[in-house]
């Protein structure tokens, strides 16, 4: 059987895309999550006041930190993902869905967490990546995540 050999198609993007927060933003996160641990510790429930506090913590960590690039790139072994390989057998399927403002790479892997990985993608390369990813794997019908949606217009 004939090797199916492509070109290397390779593109960075930011983690996500960020948006300052201002100073309001957090106050608002701390005081909530200082309430709620509050009253956590009012019904004696110590785990889930601890659980709050630290959620709390992360979540003005996380809004406060700059997004990383990451690195993907489309080639005949397989699909990376930053630090992250996926070899054609790993995938299930694909789509690139073209919005007005932008369009994603949607990859879901034979994972239980997770399945669904939404890739911002340049418009440039649409139509070169599908023809790629088309000689490998199948082309199906796919959706971003409610949660995934939700985050983004709360701007995380």
């Amino acid at each position: 059987m004939d090797e199916i050999i492509i070109k290397k198609i390779e593109w960075s993007v930011h983690e996500y895309k960020h948006e300052e927060k201002s100073v309001d933003f957090i106050w608002a996160i701390g005081l909530v999550s200082i309430i709620a641990c509050g009253i956590a510790l009012w019904f004696s429930n110590y785990l889930f006041a601890v659980f709050i506090f630290i959620s709390g913590c992360s979540l003005i960590f996380f809004s406060l930190r700059n997004p990383e690039d990451i690195t993907f790139v489309v080639e005949t072994s397989g699909l990376t993902i930053g630090k992250d390989k996926y070899e054609w057998k790993k995938i299930k399927g694909f789509r690139v869905k073209k919005d007005d403002d932008k369009t994603v790479l949607l990859v879901e892997i034979n994972k239980y967490f997770l399945p669904v990985y939404t890739i911002p993608l340049p418009v440039t390369l649409c139509a070169e990546v599908k023809e790629s990813l088309l000689k490998f794997i199948n082309e199906i019908e796919l959706e971003e995540s409610k949660s995934m949606k939700f985050m983004e217009k709360l701007g995380f």
